[in-house]
């Protein structure tokens, strides 16, 4: 793990992996750290480059205030003047991927390409009331099994943590670490029509048919506005970079290459 310092109020933790291939820059969903690729980044690292940063207020990397979409895009270009990077590959997961939209339309002379992974837009979330208020009860409790359930419930394809039972825990224990809030990000750029869709940059979709937060009624929306290729995974939910690591990394390589 390394620092950028950007000044006396923010310092950004960032892991850069691989030695050889293009770069591959990781943006990761709300509140997640950027151990929560898991393997998936890892294995792309044999054949890329691969950049992830705890965005502000993730992980790591602690922000006091507000923060946006624009403030996230702003960080990942600072990372890569840093790094002496000319341009990257996007792989935005869920709020990640809104932020990849909005660094795709402020640089696109360092966009090479977009990924978008259970990324939401213009069509609300599907179902997440109860599920949302189970997840808050239970960490409140610091009841971990009910607070994993509900985890699944909300976020997975049905009977996930039973068929990759390993998988699952790695995911929740990087879950389970999101700080409470210190800093709150802010809708800066409300959903309408100018935002969804609104680079130009090549890309791909990635969604699970169960993800009830990205939803894929907003896959379609986006894959209309961007003329995109579209990968619906039955069997797969809002964390589909994990519940479908060997199917996402196929797709991404072959894209990205």
């Amino acid at each position: 793990m390394s620092i950028l310092e950007c000044g006396r109020d923010l310092r950004i933790h960032y892991r850069l992996d691989g030695e050889h291939g293009p770069l591959l820059l990781l943006f990761n969903g709300a509140g997640l750290p950027l151990t929560f690729w898991g393997s998936l980044a890892t294995r792309l690292a044999q054949y890329c480059r691969v950049l992830r940063f705890d965005q502000r207020n993730a992980g790591r990397t602690e922000f006091e205030g507000n923060f946006s979409l624009l403030d996230t895009a702003a960080d990942a270009a600072r990372l890569l003047d840093h790094l002496q990077f000319e341009e990257a590959l996007l792989v935005g997961h869920a709020w990640g991927g809104r932020a990849a939209q909005v660094f795709a339309r402020d640089y696109p002379h360092r966009t090479r390409a977009m990924v978008l992974c259970g990324t939401g837009g213009r069509f609300a979330p599907s179902n997440t009331g109860d599920g949302l208020k189970r997840l808050g009860d239970a960490r409140r409790a610091q009841d971990r099994a009910a607070w994993e359930r509900a985890l699944e419930a909300q976020f997975c394809a049905p009977g996930f943590s039973a068929r990759c039972h390993q998988v699952f825990q790695q995911l929740a224990d990087a879950a389970w670490q999101k700080p409470l809030a210190r800093g709150r990000w802010q809708a800066d750029i409300a959903p309408t029509e100018s935002f969804w869709g609104l680079s130009q940059a090549r890309s791909l979709l990635l969604y699970g048919r169960h993800d009830k937060n990205g939803t894929p009624e907003n896959a379609m929306d986006l894959q209309r506005r961007l003329d995109a290729r579209l990968v619906m995974y039955e069997d797969a939910g809002h964390f589909v970079i994990r519940e479908k690591e060997d199917e996402v990394l196929e797709e991404i390589l072959a894209f990205a290459t």
